[in-house]
């Protein structure tokens, strides 16, 4: 018992000690404790999920099974893995490139934390080799879809679209890595150094990457966020190419609606205001507490949602302060109120 359990400390430690490093370095704490344990959790029914359909797989295919095990199960793994990522960035729970690293290396994590436990019996030879065998495999899992995430994401905000061509990149690079590292080609102790070696440190680059460009959207949108509220308050907004390209929605839909857009793009881009404002606190490590009238906020911005309707709504996008991370922006705030409830 006691061989065993350390087994798994070897193996699986250092991963989760590597996804807190990284939580450690996100200075904008973009991706909650709360949210960090739900993607593990479903890295684990990942992990379930893939163990049914690969045995079954391998129970079918008799003398065959290297193959699937080569093959096969690599796009099966990095697709049920993938999932719960997919998820993420669709519903906007994931605006950037560092919070879609967390969260895909934390679904790996917890897939690695299962895979370990069905196979850790099977490690033979020192600690040492246990810890990078087990470790090198975690690892791989981790990195594959936290590329994943990056990637996606990264498309999915320059795009504005969520679409399979999004999520096609970050596929097929990560069933590359896979695939490569189950294939063998090197003995299992070599290519397990070779994961730690350079997943980490390819993760590393990415990740400082991301935090540069989310700080320059930051500084950019933020300044351009102010102009637009400005520009609404003086009343020099018609005036505008945006206000002249609102007016002429008066074609399409109801006076009424169309005031509602206005409101609807006013409120919105306080809220991103706001939001930045939050990330921005949070990295020069200042207190962010809630601001009381966020609740009636966001009620009214989700009864001009349903005022203005889906296709006003579509209308409208154009002149949203944060174009595809709006979503990710609302959400930051409304998860921020939840924590601080009762």
């Amino acid at each position: 018992m006691g061989a065993l359990a350390g087994k798994l400390a070897a193996t699986i430690l250092p991963v989760l000690l590597f996804l807190f490093l990284l939580r450690a370095l996100d200075s904008f704490k973009l991706l909650t404790l709360g949210r960090t344990l739900l993607a593990i959790g479903a890295g684990c029914l990942a992990a379930a999920a893939s163990y049914l359909v690969n045995s079954a797989f391998f129970s079918a295919l008799g003398p065959a099974a290297d193959q699937w095990a080569r093959f096969g199960a690599p796009p099966v793994e990095e697709a049920l893995k993938a999932a719960y990522v997919v998820w993420l960035v669709r519903a906007r729970r994931v605006g950037f490139m560092v919070d879609a690293a967390i969260a895909g290396f934390s679904v790996g994590a917890g897939f690695a934390l299962i895979e370990n436990l069905t196979y850790v019996r099977q490690l033979a030879g020192s600690p040492l080799i246990w810890a990078l065998r087990g470790f090198g495999t975690a690892m791989m899992h981790g990195g594959t879809t936290a590329i994943f995430g990056m990637l996606s994401s990264s498309r999915a905000e320059r795009a504005n679209a969520s679409g399979w061509r999004t999520f096609a990149p970050g596929s097929l690079a990560a069933i590359a890595i896979h695939t490569v590292y189950n294939l063998g080609v090197a003995p299992p102790l070599v290519s397990a150094v070779a994961a730690l070696a350079g997943l980490p440190p390819l993760m590393g680059w990415i990740f400082l990457r991301g935090e540069d460009s989310l700080r320059k959207w930051l500084g950019d949108r933020l300044d351009k966020d102010m102009d637009l509220l400005r520009l609404i308050s003086g009343g020099e907004f018609a005036g505008t190419n945006a206000g002249k390209y609102l007016r002429s929605l008066q074609a399409s839909f109801r006076p009424e609606i169309v005031a509602d857009m206005l409101c609807y793009v006013q409120l919105s881009t306080e809220l991103s205001v706001a939001a930045k404002g939050d990330l921005l606190m949070r990295e020069a490590g200042f207190p962010t507490p809630p601001d009381p009238q966020l609740p009636s906020k966001l009620q009214e911005l989700r009864y001009l949602e349903r005022s203005i309707g889906p296709a006003g709504r579509l209308a409208i996008n154009p002149l949203l302060p944060a174009g595809a991370r709006v979503g990710w922006e609302i959400d930051r705030l409304s998860s921020g109120l939840r924590r601080a409830g009762p």
